[in-house]
């Protein structure tokens, strides 16, 4: 336990007599779901911190005024969704799927208020994931994106991600993305096939599948 502790991001630079106070004092809830169980349900109340500890873990979001659902995987140790224990709305912004059996440790929101009064370390590391996240919403916000069509596409992508790296997929019909970006269905089709041929992306029915969300973006919008 002392050693898992040590892997998650909240409890990093904690020494070791805080940590076993907190291995004493915190109940931690570990669960296992099978492949294919949806965990937590977009709009369910958040009424705990959760760590993925093992398996493959995706958050798959639904767009609520638009035909668009957008999915990509968790790091292993990262909090799910922090931000959203607290605030006016503290519910789930995605659903959450196993994609293989997966383990998870919870700790409850008063444990959580528990931790934060108590261990500086912890209060710092939350606070630092949650301004990271602030940071993160207000570059994307002034991050205008460039006149051509291939720029607009890739910083549309990149604003429905949680995390700039790996697999990301995106799941609606061609003419609804064209709308969505105000161009023709032909000259999105036409970029889309361009990165398919550059092996950036795959292309399915009504679903397209990023590679490497940070090698498209780099490869199109070149970093200063």
């Amino acid at each position: 336990m002392y050693h898992m502790l040590m892997r998650l991001p909240l409890f990093q630079g904690m020494n070791r007599e805080d940590l076993f106070c907190v291995l004493e004092q915190t109940t931690f809830h570990f669960r296992r779901f099978e492949e294919g169980k949806i965990i937590y349900h977009q709009g369910e109340p958040c009424s705990e911190l959760t760590f993925l500890m093992n398996g493959t873990l995706v958050a798959d979001t639904q767009a609520t005024y638009a035909n668009l659902s957008f999915t990509e995987r968790l790091s292993t140790y990262m909090p799910i969704e922090p931000q959203s224990l607290f605030g006016r709305r503290p519910n789930y912004k995605s659903n959450y799927v196993a994609q293989s059996e997966v383990s998870l440790l919870s700790i409850s929101k008063q444990e959580v208020y528990h931790l934060f009064e108590t261990y500086e370390i912890f209060r710092i590391n939350l606070l630092n994931i949650l301004c990271s996240k602030v940071e993160n919403l207000h570059e994307r916000l002034w991050s205008i994106a460039p006149y051509d069509l291939e720029g607009r596409m890739v910083l549309f992508v990149q604003s429905l991600c949680a995390t700039p790296q790996g697999t990301k997929v995106l799941r609606c019909k061609m003419e609804d993305l064209a709308a969505l970006l105000d161009e023709t269905r032909l000259n999105v089709s036409r970029i889309l096939n361009k990165w398919c041929g550059e092996g950036l992306i795959e292309m399915h029915r009504k679903e397209f599948v990023i590679h490497d969300m940070a090698d498209l973006l780099h490869k199109i919008i070149p970093q200063p």
